[in-house]
């Protein structure tokens, strides 16, 4: 009989990032485009929202389809308002000439805006320009402030001068004796100059980048003053056109009188698109809070589905470790080479039924056991009809005999000749009872003399 298979370790499915119901079925998933609120993305410890050892009331989703109804309603709504608005817009332009084009005041006024831009772009083209000279300046400064530092630890600055020195230095170290230390003093002197002698190099080639640079700097600031002429100039017609503009303005200052009750309208009707406005992003955050609400819920529901999972997780851990435990424990109990023993008293068993007992004595023995057996589930027969009869054979005729008889052929001289004894049958043994003899660490019986010698071993070793 064999042991029941150890408990599984995973009998409950984990839960998914899907967050199914209790019932096991996967809940509707959120639309395509749908993006969480800024809420859902700080996450909160739902710990601190629900207490995940008692029962959640699960919270229905909202239906967005209701929602995107509700503020489709309200920007029609809201688009009507503006449109009459814009409407009443257009009266009131059309009351003091704004909009008007054939009206001397809309006229001036365009003209009086087209050269406004104008002199808009002359200031960007300013801006950009002395953008430029800042960036030429601060390169020359850069440069010059490098160039006096090259130059503040050298004694010639020209490279001419350098080169003369060194001359004068090296014919008077050839023509005139001189102390060792003298001698010394004036070849690191001579090296020094060397070296000046690249750096005045430097500074020579670093000076012509400053005279490119002063060149470029005198022509952006005479573009630079060209330009302020240019926006002066443009701002003398700004002022003209204003004065203009205005003048036509204090003309229809009679005009803005029948406008009031306009103007009134218009305000009224803007004060109404922003209260349909703030009432729409009212239903947003209630819209919002109530998605939140069901998104936590779904997240305590996660959570809790989790914990149980742990726990049968758990406990059918520590059913498997106990049932490992019990078996381990029944092996310890069972009796140390039990299989070895069986096998001894299998191999003595076989040796002795295959080559020790007499197979003709076996057969009869099983036979008569047999008899036995037929004779008592034999039932005797009452009040046989048949009692008293006997059977007989039928004689046939002699001429019969001798006609369909067949001839008994003749005898040898010598007659039969004798059966020959019967030889002994070689002993032989499987190689699935060497393998067994090995695994017991005996040696298997090669001859038949042998058989009752290793049937002793094996109950020994038993």
């Amino acid at each position: 009989m064999t042991d029941p298979p150890p408990p599984q370790a995973s009998p409950v499915d984990p839960p998914s990032d899907g967050k199914p119901p209790a019932g096991g079925k996967p809940g509707p998933s959120p639309k395509k485009g749908y993006t969480k609120p800024r809420e859902e993305r700080e996450q909160v410890p739902i710990e601190e929202l629900y207490d995940l050892s008692k029962p959640i009331k699960r919270i229905e989703r909202p239906s967005r389809d209701e929602h995107e109804k509700q503020i489709a309603e309200l920007d029609a709504f809201i688009q009507s308002i503006r449109d009459e608005r814009r409407a009443l817009q257009e009266k009131i332009d059309s009351a003091l000439g704004k909009k008007d084009d054939g009206s001397p005041l809309a006229r001036e006024r365009d003209a009086l805006n087209k050269i406004k831009n104008q002199k808009g772009l002359m200031i960007e083209q300013k801006r950009q320009i002395r953008t430029r000279l800042e960036i030429v300046k601060a390169d020359g400064n850069r440069l010059i402030d490098q160039a006096k530092s090259a130059r503040s630890g050298m004694k010639f600055s020209n490279v001419a001068e350098i080169e003369k020195e060194i001359a004068r230095l090296q014919r008077k170290q050839e023509t005139q004796s001189m102390s060792l230390s003298d001698e010394k003093k004036l070849i690191k002197e001579i090296d020094f100059l060397t070296a000046s002698r690249r750096t005045a190099e430097e500074i020579a080639a670093k000076q012509d980048d400053i005279n490119i640079i002063k060149a470029d700097r005198k022509a952006i600031s005479a573009e630079l003053d060209a330009k302020n002429s240019e926006i002066d100039a443009i701002q003398k017609e700004v002022d003209a056109q204003a004065a203009v503009v205005k003048k036509l303005n204090e003309k229809q200052s009679n005009q803005r009188g029948q406008v009031g009750e306009l103007i009134k309208k218009r305000e009224e009707l803007k004060n109404q698109v922003d209260g349909k406005i703030k009432e729409k992003n009212e239903l947003r955050a209630e819209f919002r809070e109530k998605t939140n609400d069901w998104y936590q819920c779904q997240r305590a529901l996660k959570a809790q589905r989790q914990i149980q999972y742990d726990e049968e997780k758990k406990r059918r851990e520590e059913e498997q470790a106990a049932w490992l435990k019990k078996k381990e424990e029944e092996e310890l109990a069972k009796t140390p080479y039990e299989e070895e023993m069986a096998l001894c008293e299998y191999l003595a068993d076989y040796l002795t039924k295959t080559y020790l007992t007499d197979s003709q004595a076996e057969a009869e023995k099983r036979a008569a056991a047999a008899e036995e057996k037929a004779k008592a589930d034999v039932v005797a027969v009452k009040d046989d009809p048949f009692a008293g009869f006997k059977a007989v054979s039928k004689k046939k005729d002699d001429d019969e005999d001798m006609y369909f008889g067949k001839g008994r052929g003749k005898k040898g001289r010598g007659g039969g000749k004798s059966k020959k004894a019967p030889k002994a049958a070689a002993f032989s043994i499987s190689l699935d009872l060497f393998e067994q003899f090995g695994m017991i660490s005996l040696a298997p019986p090669t001859s038949l003399g042998a058989v009752p010698a290793s049937v002793e071993e094996l109950k020994a070793k038993k």
